[in-house]
């Protein structure tokens, strides 16, 4: 995973989750829940620890409650 100061796109959580999960980038749709492609709560604080570094609020909570690359995306915009 890149470090970045702005807000991750789509395709950049996307990228990122498919590094975590073994999934190719292109197979993980916006709305495809994230948990049932395998991603665990520990990839999650994973996620959150980068971003958050990155200088972006995040929390566990807001990523946990809906799973998707859409949501996520949502959510640094």
């Amino acid at each position: 995973m890149s470090r970045t100061t702005t807000a991750p796109s789509a395709d950049e959580i996307r990228q990122a989750v498919a590094e975590l999960v073994g999934f190719h980038a292109r197979d993980i749709a916006d709305d495809a829940n994230l948990v049932a492609l395998g991603l665990k709560s520990l990839h999650i604080m994973q996620l959150v620890n980068v971003w958050r570094r990155a200088g972006l609020t995040v929390s566990f909570k807001e990523l946990a409650d809906d799973p998707t690359v859409a949501a996520w995306a949502g959510k640094f915009s």
